[in-house]
Order: C-alpha cells, then sequence, then structure tokens
C-alpha cells in the first residue's frame, strides 16, 4: 500500500504542478496529460483495494463511479484553473485586490459545488451499497483528495499583501 500511495504521489505532482511548470516549460501537455491518466487509473486501483465491493455491488457501483468522478473532475478543474490563473498573476506581480476578491469568491463557490456533487451522489451510492461501504468509499476519497490539495498547496505561493 505503501508503494503505491508513493507512486500515486509521484504521479500527482507531475498532474497538478501545472501552474508553476506550465510557465517554466519543465512538462508538455502530453506529459501532463499521461500523469493525469496515471493518477485515475490509481485511484480506481485504491478504490478497488479499499473497498470489497461484491460482483452484484461492483456492476452498480462502477458505472456511477465513472458518472461520479466525471462531476467531481469538472469541478477540480476549475480549481486548476484558478491556480494557474493565480500563478499567471503571481509570477507577472500583477495580484492586486480585485483579483484576490474574485479569486477567494471563485474558490469558495468551488468548495461549495464540490460539496452539492458529494451529497447529490451520496444518495445514488446509498442506493447500490451499504452506508458503511458508501462512507468508506467517501473516506478513500477524501483521503487521494486530501494528497492532491497537499501538493497543490505546497506548490502555491502564499499571496503578497500590500
Amino acid at each position: 500500500m505503501k508503494t503505491t500511495i508513493a507512486v500515486v504521489m509521484l504521479a500527482l505532482v507531475l498532474a497538478f504542478s501545472v501552474s508553476t511548470s506550465e510557465a517554466e516549460g519543465l512538462l508538455s501537455q502530453k506529459d501532463i496529460a499521461a500523469a493525469k491518466e496515471l493518477v485515475e487509473r490509481k485511484r480506481n486501483f485504491v478504490v478497488i483495494a479499499n473497498l470489497d465491493l461484491t460482483d452484484e455491488e461492483g456492476k452498480k457501483f462502477w458505472p456511477l463511479y465513472d458518472e461520479y468522478r466525471i462531476k467531481i473532475r469538472e469541478v477540480r478543474i476549475r480549481r486548476l484553473e484558478l491556480i494557474e490563473a493565480y500563478a499567471e498573476r503571481y509570477n507577472a506581480d500583477n495580484v492586486d485586490d480585485a483579483f484576490a476578491e474574485s479569486a477567494i469568491k471563485e474558490f469558495l463557490d468551488i468548495q461549495a459545488d464540490t460539496v452539492k456533487v458529494r451529497k447529490r451522489y451520496w444518495k445514488k451510492f446509498r442506493r447500490i451499497i451499504p452506508a458503511t461501504k458508501a462512507a468508506r468509499f467517501y473516506q478513500l476519497e477524501n483521503k487521494m483528495d486530501a494528497e492532491i490539495d497537499y501538493v497543490m498547496a505546497g506548490g502555491t505561493p502564499l499571496m503578497e499583501t500590500k
């Protein structure tokens, strides 16, 4: 399991270093796409290894999971775009109060939208798997998202105050 986590973390570093590395030309779009694909595969592996679904549950879970991941990915992409916009302004020394205000509003909207998706899909997952498995799934999602968020936060410089 530690090896899996290490591989996932390496992939995450590659996948989510877009905001700084792209500006420096370190990663190509092809490299970034490959890293993101690897992250998604590893995410699936973590869920498979830790959820212990029956065959019947799996038949219903995986299509719903794919649908859920699309919805969550749409929200997470907005977060990555926000970080990229911040990186561009930060590198150009052009972060002002107006941008800070709009960026935080967007950040909070992204968090709220993430919660909305999770609440909507909680009900759907509960229809097909027991609450304990659904809760475990959400714990796994939360842990993997926390790892991604940690990497992203580590690569995002703090805003300068004026």
